[in-house]
């Protein structure tokens, strides 16, 4: 619902400022669709991001309830904080680097149009600002529950949860960088408008990603570090006679080194690999396919 509302809202705002109607030049823009690209984009991601903000809290509420019943409730009553900090700095890198600044002069004059791009560039920024604080807080709350949870190296799908709950974060990020390819509805790839996007979105997803299962990661490289330092001492005493008894012992170990340094110290396995290389590739997937669909209709126009 909230989703479909902000959805309204910024259909509303844009057909009721004039902005479809409005000649693209006089608001900066280099053609009428750029200027349609650039309202698809105001348009959908508000509605992407919160869409996806209630989808990913309750996919981590269920995930920790796997975990712990506490980690759980702290999801749930998440600070208030949270959602000023997440405005607040959403707010604060729009003014910086998206918000056309140097027409500010149309907005003082009270023209509809400029206003609402304004506010539609506020918008995106802001609900950016406000997703990546809680999930930001929500990976936090996984990190230190890794801390002391009880792990076994050799039995790790229990600890699943820390990987998943990141991967969702990834999709979303994911999902915002191919709809910001209708910006270039027009044809025309500008650097400028993904760049500002790229510096949040790598990081963003990095940070999402790793930083849930970080503590469990080191927890689970110390405990193999250990193990393995173990059986290779064991097998620095072992017999090298070659009696059937001593042969077993020291095949026995081997085995045991061979098996402990084969072990992943990420609670990822490989289905998860998969996964989250095939996420990966949709963003280059979606700018190939509008560049194949402007390489199409260049040609159908030259016909």
């Amino acid at each position: 619902m909230s989703a479909l509302l902000i959805l309204i809202f910024n259909a509303v705002l844009y057909v009721g400022t004039g902005l479809i109607d409005t000649e693209a030049s006089t608001l900066g823009f280099s053609s009428q669709a750029h200027l349609i690209g650039m309202m698809l984009l105001m348009t959908l991601m508000p509605m992407w991001l919160l869409g996806c903000f209630v989808v990913t809290q309750r996919h981590s509420l269920a995930m920790a309830r796997r975990l712990d019943a506490g980690l759980a409730e702290s999801i749930l009553n998440f600070p208030r904080r949270q959602v000023v900090v997440g405005f607040g700095g959403g707010l604060a890198y729009a003014l910086a680097f998206n918000v056309p600044l140097h027409q500010i002069d149309l907005v003082l004059a009270g023209n509809g149009a400029m206003i609402s791009v304004f506010i539609g560039q506020l918008v995106v920024w802001v609900c950016v600002g406000f997703l990546l604080s809680i999930r930001l807080y929500v990976g936090r709350l996984f990190y230190h529950l890794g801390k002391t949870i009880k792990i076994s190296i050799f039995e790790q799908s229990p600890l699943e949860p820390f990987a998943r709950v990141g991967m969702l974060d990834v999709v979303i990020v994911v999902g915002g960088l191919a709809i910001a390819v209708v910006q270039s509805i027009d044809a025309q790839f500008r650097m400028e408008n993904y760049a500002t996007a790229f510096l949040v979105a790598i990081p963003a997803g990095t940070a999402l990603l790793i930083r849930p299962m970080w503590s469990l990661h080191r927890r689970l490289a110390e405990r193999k570090k250990y193990l393995l330092e173990e059986v290779c001492l064991q097998l620095e005493t072992a017999s090298e006679k070659s009696s059937t008894a001593d042969m077993a012992v020291l095949e026995s170990l081997l085995q045991r080194r061979d098996r402990i340094k084969a072990i992943n110290t990420w609670p990822l396995d490989v289905a998860i690999w998969r996964r989250l290389f095939f996420y990966v590739l949709i963003p280059p997937l979606a700018w190939s396919g509008a560049a194949l669909v402007e390489v199409v209709i260049d040609k159908f126009l030259g016909l």
